[in-house]
């Protein structure tokens, strides 16, 4: 750990170590502890020469200073209390009673280590009654002045944290208002066209239009459904795919065939819905039709690194300057990609490169996703 991250770490620890959940290195509060009782210890010798010593004003310091932090520690922990949520009256009272009583069993700790003897430490303690009424108003005093501090420190931190939190909650929704809106602009591109189809085969070919219009329902049941979420399966959007295909098959006969390449273990995975729909569209839209010949169309899912690809494979048109103007334009790819990458990070996208039989190749990668 670095030098910053300790320290980071140590006034994480002393701002929390009085509350139910401390955090931080569990020994940074007991350093802070050793460090001001070490302080006071200096101080009586440098100031009240007739206390024995700094030997004998480091123990009493010590055995009085780790005394009243064990029973702050174990009223904090042990009672899952926490004395900053108490009005500053209250607060003041329960700061004052631990430290007169820890002032006065640190003390009694110290003169026992001292004498070790019951007798001599109960007459040295009838002497030094005066001391002990003095010692405690100074531990309380010292110890508010630590405590307003840490407070203050406290509070600073928890409006930092607010204000964090609200800047997070404020981009999730940014980010959600985003996806909504580019969802909202998905439409099935071939929606029109196959109520057309469906219209002019009513009358020359009335069976075939029921099949064309019952391949349609299922499509669009399976892809609203998908609609609905924010991210889906791969073998739900799958539905979709086949959906849509089992529609264009009927609308272009021959001209079309479909391959698909998926291993069950990637039918897991999870991205947002109509995404490998998209680039399905677009290999229909801007490879096949343009084709007098048509063509294939192959759908494969295949590891890529930590993550997995998801590829779709033509052999139409290819890619012309003019071919690669429209699929990669409008709210297709470009509107994929964005939406790929607020869903998965900043990892995911899609590209469209030339295919090594004369098509297109569009591969969407989902960074960082493992399949189980």
């Amino acid at each position: 750990m670095s030098a910053a991250g300790m320290l980071g770490g140590v006034g994480r620890s002393l701002l929390s170590a009085w509350t139910p959940r401390p955090d931080g290195p569990g020994w940074a509060p007991w350093a802070w502890t050793a460090a001001i009782s070490t302080l006071v210890a200096l101080a009586l010798t440098q100031f009240v020469p007739r206390t024995g010593g700094f030997g004998a004003n480091l123990l009493v310091s010590h055995s009085i200073g780790f005394t009243i932090h064990a029973l702050f520690a174990g009223l904090g922990h042990g009672l899952r209390f926490d004395m900053f949520t108490l009005p500053g009256t209250l607060r003041a009272a329960y700061v004052v009673s631990v430290v007169l009583a820890g002032s006065w069993l640190g003390y009694a700790g110290a003169t026992w280590m001292r004498l070790g003897d019951a007798g001599l430490v109960a007459a040295h303690l009838g002497r030094a009654s005066g001391f002990l009424l003095a010692i405690p108003p100074v531990w309380a005093l010292l110890t508010m002045l630590l405590f307003a501090g840490v407070n203050r420190l406290r509070g600073q931190q928890l409006a930092r944290e607010r204000e964090r939190r609200e800047r997070a909650d404020a981009q999730r929704e940014l980010i959600a208002a985003r996806l909504q809106l580019l969802n909202a602009q998905i439409e099935p591109h071939f929606l029109y066209n196959t109520l057309a189809g469906v219209s002019a085969l009513m009358q020359a070919d009335p069976s075939g239009a029921q099949r064309l219009l019952d391949a349609l329902v299922v499509y669009l049941r399976s892809s609203s459904r998908n609609m609905s979420a924010s991210l889906v399966t791969l073998a739900q959007e799958l539905e979709s795919v086949r959906g849509y295909l089992g529609v264009m098959q009927l609308r272009l006969g021959a001209r079309l065939s479909v391959r698909y390449a998926v291993p069950p273990q990637a039918e897991r995975l999870q991205l947002p819905p109509a995404s490998l729909l998209t680039l399905v569209e677009n290999a229909i839209k801007h490879g096949i039709e343009p084709s007098r010949q048509g063509g294939s169309i192959e759908v494969r899912a295949v590891p890529a690194g930590a993550g997995w690809a998801l590829e779709v494979e033509d052999d139409g048109q290819g890619l012309g300057v003019a071919g690669l103007a429209q699929a990669t334009g409008g709210t297709g790819l470009a509107n994929l990609g964005e939406r790929l990458r607020l869903a998965l990070g900043e990892g995911a996208g899609v590209v469209l490169e030339a295919g090594p039989r004369g098509g297109a190749v569009a591969r969407m990668r989902l960074p960082g996703v493992a399949a189980r």
